[in-house]
């Protein structure tokens, strides 16, 4: 794996914003004025070379995926990953578990809420997490974001291939397990 640094600028008296809901019509507006911060965690294990993922139900990334979503104004990386971690799969573990990989610009075409043709553009800090065996068999996913009786199935990188995975997903397996 290649080495990040993430640094963390925040100026003394910032106050973080209120996390505030937005109707479809207002958030799709401001995907058209800014790019929206997400981040994502893939559960890997490092001894069999594997990816776990989950079938996701909705847009813009249905399919095979990882875990993860947006962060709120004022959120660290770390903190809001570990949230999303336990938002989705039910596993509560400390932000020092995951580790950042990446920092992906995800383009994508359409998203769920409507108008969808307006697409989705997001950079995501993403970050690896590996689980004891307990762990991992503890998981219970979110309903909402996966296929009902969606389980994590663990990919070797022919795996992924065979399964006509996102390249996204193939380019950070290999930044991975690099070597």
């Amino acid at each position: 794996m290649k080495n990040i640094v993430m640094l963390v600028h925040t100026e003394e008296g910032f106050p973080p914003p209120e996390s505030v809901y937005l109707s479809d019509e207002e958030y799709g507006r401001g995907l058209q004025c800014f790019v929206a911060g997400a981040v994502d965690a893939v559960i890997i294990n490092r001894e069999t070379r594997t990816f776990h993922l989950a079938k996701r139900r909705f847009k813009p990334v249905p399919g095979w995926w990882w875990i993860g979503g947006r962060r709120k104004p004022g959120e660290l990386a770390e903190v809001a990953i570990a949230r999303l971690f336990k938002r989705e799969t039910k596993l509560d573990l400390p932000p020092y578990r995951f580790v950042l990989v990446a920092s992906i610009d995800h383009q994508l075409k359409d998203r769920q809420q409507e108008p969808q043709e307006l697409g989705c553009h997001m950079n995501a800090y993403t970050f690896v997490v590996e689980l004891t065996p307990e762990e991992l068999s503890s998981i219970s996913l979110d309903e909402k974001e996966y296929e009902s009786g969606a389980r994590l199935t663990a990919f070797t990188k022919g795996d992924l291939v065979r399964a006509n995975a996102r390249q996204i997903i193939l380019d950070l397996y290999d930044c991975v397990f690099w070597g």
